[in-house]
């Protein structure tokens, strides 16, 4: 008889490099990028929201990126929904 998986499909883009680099240090570590991101994920869940500081300093990469800036005005203005975690059924 064939289980139904209670997982679902990922996807994210990310700098080449970043993602070669974070792959050998997960690696290094035991843990494929899937794993990684599931510890993450659960992370977040536990504490309520993202589990660790976004200081100034750290985001100013992202905020170097036109694409993460246009992101960010559309999240600001309203234009990007999200769903609470707890209204999505199992």
């Amino acid at each position: 008889m064939a289980t139904v998986s209670k997982t679902e499909l990922f996807r994210a883009r990310i700098d080449r490099g970043r993602k070669g680099r974070a792959e050998k240090i997960l690696k290094r570590i035991g843990l494929t990028p899937a794993q990684a991101v599931n510890v993450f994920f659960a992370k977040v869940e536990e504490v309520g929201g993202i589990p660790f500081d976004l200081r100034p300093d750290e985001t100013g990469e992202w905020l170097a990126d036109a694409n993460f800036r246009e992101h960010l005005k559309r999240m600001q203005a309203g234009k990007v929904a999200y769903t609470d975690a707890s209204e999505i059924p199992e």
